[in-house]
């Protein structure tokens, strides 16, 4: 997909899914908003092992190399918190991540997805003592949880990513629930 082509279908997204989060009752809208909150403190968690173990000095280092392949990371509930809390960067699809910059990532890390979030190079594992790295593999475990309540509600929500799994939809809503 060509960079004008996607950066026309996440506006798309980021309209569609405004509309529907005019129109959703107020019950789906809580039960979203307490899953962005139990996936921002978690990812957090990993954040302060990330930081712990100088992540950012070794981020700085090889300049986000891994950061290079995360045109589809972003998820349905990483748009769906942005959006609820104004917080929709700008995006750049010529770049080889749309939300990397010169000065690192342009989404919080509460916002970041699944993938950016629990990738830890051997670097940064290097640097974790065993506690630490049980610590990680165990917060990892529950992110993974968290994001697959989602994807198993919302017929917009895919593990592999918002394009991807919008991609298949066509007039369908992102955040239709899905048939039990």
């Amino acid at each position: 997909m060509l960079s004008s082509d996607r950066h026309t279908r996440w506006d798309e997204i980021l309209n569609q899914l405004r509309r529907e989060l005019n129109s959703i009752a107020d019950e789906e809208l809580q039960w979203l908003k307490q899953r962005i909150a139990l996936i921002e403190s978690v990812q957090k968690q990993i954040h302060t092992l990330f930081l712990d173990a100088d992540g950012s000095k070794a981020c700085r280092t090889c300049s986000g190399s891994c950061c290079e392949h995360g045109h589809n990371h972003i998820t349905l509930i990483n748009v769906v918190a942005a959006l609820l809390h104004n917080d929709v960067p700008e995006v750049d699809f010529s770049s080889t991540c749309p939300f990397l910059t010169p000065r690192g990532c342009s989404l919080g890390v509460n916002l970041r997805p699944f993938n950016c979030v629990t990738f830890i190079c051997d670097h940064i594992e290097a640097h974790m003592n065993e506690i630490q790295v049980d610590e990680f593999y165990r917060l990892e475990k529950l992110l993974r949880a968290h994001y697959a309540e989602v994807d198993q509600r919302y017929t917009g929500s895919s593990p592999r990513g918002l394009f991807i799994g919008t991609s298949r939809l066509g007039t369908q809503q992102l955040l239709q629930r899905r048939s039990i």
